[in-house]
């Protein structure tokens, strides 16, 4: 995970953040028809209000990683153990709904990510326990920017991602699946038909983790 943002061909994986939400099945639909697989960094709060999405992420197997139980800042960054806690709460609600006791991602997404912020004291004492837990964490090196403005169009995310997604040879794309990125799941099509045309080819941490 430490080397992700390196790579001799170019590569590119999806993921999405804050899910899942009504805008998923729209998402999951997209690439089962295109045969990617995706990353998708769940709150354990939308985990058990939307469970059969969640079941259907695991089956058509996708790579379901962990964002934290609340996404509250206040909660999640008031200690690195409770960092850890929403790790775990939301790992036991992922569990629980797909029916795999064993079941654990050992891969956290910081909710804002890992640096800068007020809390940056925190969420490096919390990566310390994170990883005395066998839990990695992840941001990413591009992003369609649909958390950024209230309301994305397919063009501002299709410029965000040819922006920053520049020459990289192995990007890791951050975009959301919460209710009201819509936008998001109308782009995502023309997304990965850029991505195709500039030989990328679509990956998912299933691939790199054991």
């Amino acid at each position: 995970m430490e080397n992700i943002y390196r790579s001799e061909t170019k590569r590119a994986f999806l993921t999405f953040d804050d899910g899942p939400s009504s805008v998923t099945p729209t998402i999951l639909d997209i690439l089962k028809q295109e045969n990617i697989k995706a990353t998708f960094f769940v709150l354990g709060s939308m985990v058990k209000t939307f469970p059969e999405t969640t079941k259907r992420i695991y089956e058509e197997g996708h790579y379901i990683a962990n964002h934290g139980y609340s996404h509250s800042y206040s909660s999640i960054y008031s200690s690195p153990q409770a960092v850890l806690d929403e790790y775990n709460q939301c790992n036991d609600a992922v569990k629980n709904v797909i029916g795999v006791p064993e079941y654990n991602s050992h891969l956290f997404r910081f909710p804002g990510g890992f640096p800068g912020g007020k809390y940056v004291a925190v969420k490096k004492e919390a990566k310390q326990l994170l990883s005395q837990n066998d839990i990695l964490h992840i941001d990413w090196n591009a992003l369609s920017g649909d958390a950024q403005t209230t309301k994305p169009t397919i063009e501002y995310e299709m410029d965000n991602i040819q922006k920053t997604v520049a020459n990289k040879s192995s990007v890791v794309i951050l975009m959301h699946d919460a209710q009201a990125k819509k936008v998001t799941a109308e782009a995502l099509p023309q997304i990965i038909s850029w991505l195709r045309e500039n030989k990328y080819e679509l990956k998912s941490f299933y691939e790199i983790m054991e």
